[in-house]
């Protein structure tokens, strides 16, 4: 018994001296290629990242395409002040990112940004900026009238679109986690491709007072099983890929429409 003990013991120390030599040993590594001002790619094993505001002595104002794309070390990304731009997919297929700050220098940021960011759930934004702003973590233009984007890691059934938004933006909840998205009657705009590839979304109302919802919205949604229209609801003729909204959801003016067998709708009740 007592050898075991000390077997187990001596054990313990071995894996404590491993750890710790790891830790002391591993040297973060971070090689950027910047061109005109932009970061253009960008390798690196850090798991939390500042983005400089100068690499090299050469200034640094943007986060080129798939700058970062395809990482699997970081886990959280700091933009440094002075940065204004974060372009098409700056981040895509990140997987292991969870969280990001925004600069208040930043005046743009693609709607693709973060594109395939599995873990994802948190997008702060300094309280400066007079562009953008976060609420619980999801990225609105400032005076939340427009939602940029909703993070996919921000796993939940959910989501209630705070009242006053006025514009879902492009790709703003692609292949999110939710099963509903409830949009207030504020919402006037919902652009191309912004429930796309949510394979959860089950249900989805849209209010009376919506002007224009674009192509391919909910492209891809296969679990998509009710949805209500409102009274003056504009849809533009590709909205659900090759085929119209109106011919691929059957639908023929305000009400609520289910889904009764494989592709086919019924209308059900008029909206009330």
């Amino acid at each position: 018994m007592k050898y075991l003990k000390l077997v187990t013991l001596i054990v313990l120390i071995l894996c404590a001296a491993a750890l710790l030599y790891a830790i002391i040993t591993y040297e973060t590594k971070v090689d950027y290629t910047v061109l005109n001002e932009t970061i253009t790619a960008c390798t690196t094993n850090a798991r939390k990242l500042v983005v400089p505001r100068s690499i090299d002595g050469n200034s640094v104002t943007a986060i080129g395409n798939r700058a970062f794309s395809d990482n699997s070390s970081m886990i959280s990304v700091e933009i440094s002040d002075g940065i204004t731009e974060l372009k098409d997919e700056s981040f895509y297929n990140c997987s292991t990112l969870r969280e990001v700050y925004i600069p208040k220098s930043a005046v743009y940021i693609s709607p693709t940004a973060f594109t395939e960011c599995p873990a994802l759930t948190k997008i702060e934004v300094d309280f400066d900026n007079r562009i953008y702003e976060s609420f619980n973590g999801v990225l609105f233009k400032a005076g939340k009238k427009d939602l940029v984007y909703f993070p996919v890691g921000f796993i939940r059934s959910e989501y209630y679109i705070p009242h006053g938004t006025m514009i879902i933006g492009e790709k703003a909840f692609y292949k999110s986690p939710l099963y509903t998205a409830y949009i207030p009657p504020t919402v006037t705009r919902i652009e191309n491709y912004a429930f796309a590839d949510s394979t959860n979304m089950e249900t989805i109302s849209l209010p009376a007072n919506l002007m224009y919802l674009g192509e391919n919205v909910f492209t891809g949604n296969g679990s998509l099983h009710t949805i209500t229209i409102g009274s003056d609801v504009e849809i533009q003729e590709n909205s659900a890929g090759s085929m119209s909204f109106y011919e691929q959801y059957q639908i023929h003016g305000a009400g609520t429409y289910v889904k009764t067998g494989n592709d086919q709708w019924e209308f059900t009740s008029d909206k009330d």
